[in-house]
């Protein structure tokens, strides 16, 4: 899927600068923190999408997984100032169906507050029963709470 404005491309090489300012732009990544992981970032992913107009880099998104039967999306992002254009509907099939062509059948995501409509419109359903969950030190840095 591309538009007259906008294309995709797949594969991890991204310019750090870029993939910098998509992050930032979605509260993911604070100034003074260490840029030098992007490329193993991307690198260790099953999957990246990138969106681009022109040279400039205007969204992305990655599936991490083990590159046969399971896989997670997430990092989907699009710059402020290029949503509402189906940038993010793209990125979305996109990876979707490249996991899809791999063979990987189990694909799944946390979905933020308010996004559940936008991907349940690409197929994806809430797995009731489950409850997402993410560890987190404790207050001491410890490892139990």
């Amino acid at each position: 899927m591309a538009s007259d404005r906008w294309t995709l491309q797949v594969g991890p090489d991204l310019p750090v600068e870029g993939v910098l300012a998509l992050y930032r732009a979605a509260g993911w990544w604070q100034e003074g923190e260490d840029p030098s992981a992007i490329p193993a970032i991307l690198g260790g992913s099953v999957v990246v999408v990138s969106a681009w107009i022109g040279d400039g880099l205007v969204g992305m998104g990655r599936a991490l997984g083990d590159g046969t039967s399971d896989a997670y999306i997430q990092d989907v992002v699009v710059l402020p100032a290029h949503r509402g254009q189906g940038i993010g509907r793209a990125l979305v099939a996109r990876l979707r169906d490249e996991c899809l062509a791999r063979g990987i059948r189990w694909i799944a995501l946390v979905a933020e507050p308010g996004t559940v409509p936008f991907y349940e419109s690409l197929g994806f359903r809430p797995m009731e029963g489950h409850v997402p969950m993410r560890w987190r030190p404790s207050e001491d840095g410890g490892t139990t709470p």
